[in-house]
């Protein structure tokens, strides 16, 4: 949609929330990253996980299984109250850091045609605002179905629609991990990866330091390894960081060196 080159940066749950605890924001780490974008200061699209402020909730209502029962209604209510908040908080943050930040509601400019996650969404909004200099901030979301009732769409999948629909040039995943782990065929040990094409990412094998007390509802490492390899039919690069550790960050940000995993 748009003819200027940006990119995009997603913000993982869990290097902004305690994954593990209902509602616990990770303030100094979300300050932290937001202080080095604002820092760097380019135009971008800013998209933010769940974290704790939804993957609970939808595991207790079991919202990925769609509307069973009337109960599910309160859980989706709560988890769509409880998005607002997590957003609001993110987009504070941003505003702190000197960022022209502007929430946008998921759920309101994207909804799926069925069960097997065919999308349907209005970006209108989103390339508007980034003519007037503001930088959009989304979120994983619940959204409607049209053929059925709701269901959960993550910030990687809202990463892959942005990419296709607007002139992208990197994805940014800032995570709590270094990179993506593979395990070494030669060694059979455990490493990450530094730089790859998309032909390596094919032929590796990931692993995960996920904890057991982690809770995800939005699919595992091969699903997101399956998501990146599908933005790279569209963008330049994509490049995950870990947000906890320093500069890296911005270092990433700039074009300089940083421990992190580049896929181009």
């Amino acid at each position: 949609m748009s003819n200027n080159s940006i990119d995009i940066i997603k913000l993982g749950g869990a290097v902004i929330t305690d994954k593990t605890e209902y509602k616990k924001i990770r303030l100094f780490e979300l300050r932290e990253i937001c202080e080095q974008i604002g820092e760097w200061g380019n135009p971008c699209i800013i998209v933010h996980g769940a974290g704790s402020y939804g993957h609970i909730k939808a595991k207790e209502y079991d919202i990925t299984s769609g509307f069973r029962e009337s109960s599910q209604i309160q859980g989706l209510m709560q988890i769509r109250k409880d998005m607002h908040e997590l957003s609001s908080i993110v987009v504070e943050e941003l505003i702190k850091a000197n960022l022209n930040a502007m929430n946008f509601q998921t759920s309101s400019l994207i909804y799926s045609e069925n069960e097997n996650m065919q999308y349907k969404y209005f970006l209108n909004p989103i390339q508007k605002a980034m003519q007037l200099g503001l930088i959009p901030v989304l979120s994983g979301d619940i959204v409607f179905v049209e053929d059925g009732d709701f269901n959960i769409i993550s910030g990687d999948v809202i990463v892959e629609i942005l990419a296709n629909n607007f002139q992208v040039n990197r994805v940014i995943f800032i995570t709590d991990v270094d990179g993506l782990m593979v395990v070494n065929p030669e060694t059979n040990q455990k490493e990450y990866l530094i730089n790859a094409s998309v032909e390596d990412i094919k032929s590796l094998s990931f692993t995960s330091d996920i904890s057991e007390n982690t809770i995800d509802v939005t699919g595992s490492m091969k699903g997101k390894v399956e998501s990146v390899l599908s933005i790279l039919r569209s963008v330049n690069e994509v490049i995950i960081v870990n947000g906890q550790e320093g500069k890296r960050v911005l270092d990433v940000l700039k074009e300089k060196d940083a421990v992190c995993t580049r896929i181009k």
